[in-house]
C-alpha cells in the first residue's frame, strides 16, 4: 500500500470512530424508548431505567448495557490530539462501562443511596467529555483564521456548558417534578445528544484545519 493511501485509511478510521460514537449516541435514547416500547415497556423516568424495566419479560437491559460498551470501547480507542485530551477520552470510555457496570437503584424508594455508583459514573462521564469540549477541543484551531476560530471556540465551550448543565437539571428535575419524572428522561437526551453533536462539530472542524492529515504528513505534532 502506498504511503498515501496508507494515510486515507488512517483518516477514514479516525472519521469512522467520531461518526460511529455521534451515531451510537444520537440512537440510544431513540433505541430504548421505541424498542422499549414494541416490547410494551412504557416511557421510563430516566434512561438508565431500561436497564431495569420489564414487561412479559422483555427488557431493553442488553441494548442499554452494550451501547454504552461500544461507546466506552470507541472512547478509550480514540486518540486524542493532546495527551491530556486522550486520557480524558480515557478516562469517559471507562466512566462509560461503570455506568453500564453498577446500574441504578431499582425499588428502593427512601432507601435508595443518596449518591449511587451509577449517578458518579455518569457524572464523571458527562464532566470528562465536558473538559474535552472546553479545553481540549481548541488544540487544533490554531489551524483556522481568526473569524472561524472564534466561532468554534464558542461553539465547543457553548457543548461543553450544556454536558455539565444536562446532569444538573435532570437531578433538579428529580426533585421538583416528582410527578413528571419523563423528564428526567429527556434531560438526559439532551445531555446524550449534546455528546453526539460534539463529535459531528469536532469532524467538520478537523475537516477545515486538515489536522489529522498534516499530522500523517508529519508537518504538525500533538501537544
Amino acid at each position: 500500500m502506498k504511503s498515501d493511501e496508507l494515510q486515507k485509511n488512517v483518516f477514514a478510521t479516525y472519521f469512522s470512530l467520531r461518526v460511529g460514537m455521534a451515531a451510537l449516541a444520537a440512537l440510544f435514547p431513540v433505541i430504548l424508548w421505541i424498542g422499549g416500547a414494541f416490547r410494551g415497556i412504557e416511557l421510563q423516568e430516566s434512561m438508565s431505567a431500561y436497564y431495569h424495566a420489564a414487561s412479559n419479560g422483555h427488557t431493553m437491559r442488553d441494548w442499554f448495557v452494550g451501547i454504552l460498551f461500544a461507546v466506552g470501547a470507541f472512547l478509550y480507542l480514540y486518540k486524542g490530539f493532546s495527551w491530556q485530551e486522550n486520557w480524558a477520552l480515557n478516562f469517559g470510555g471507562v466512566f462509560a462501562l461503570g455506568i453500564a457496570l453498577f446500574p441504578m437503584p431499582w425499588k428502593c424508594d427512601i432507601a435508595c443511596e443518596l449518591i449511587s455508583a451509577h449517578a458518579a459514573f455518569a457524572s464523571l462521564f458527562f464532566l470528562s467529555i465536558a473538559y474535552v469540549c472546553i479545553f481540549r477541543a481548541s488544540d487544533t484551531l490554531h489551524l483556522l483564521e481568526e473569524g472561524q476560530r472564534r466561532k468554534y471556540r464558542v461553539i465547543y465551550k457553548t457543548l461543553g456548558a450544556l454536558m455539565v448543565a444536562t446532569p444538573v437539571v435532570g437531578a433538579l428535575m428529580t426533585v421538583v417534578f416528582m410527578q413528571f419524572k419523563s423528564y428526567v428522561y429527556f434531560a438526559e437526551v439532551a445531555g446524550i445528544w449534546t455528546f453526539a453533536a460534539y463529535w459531528i462539530v469536532k469532524s467538520v472542524e478537523l475537516g477545515a484545519t486538515r489536522a489529522e492529515h498534516l499530522a500523517l504528513q508529519g508537518v504538525l505534532q500533538g501537544r
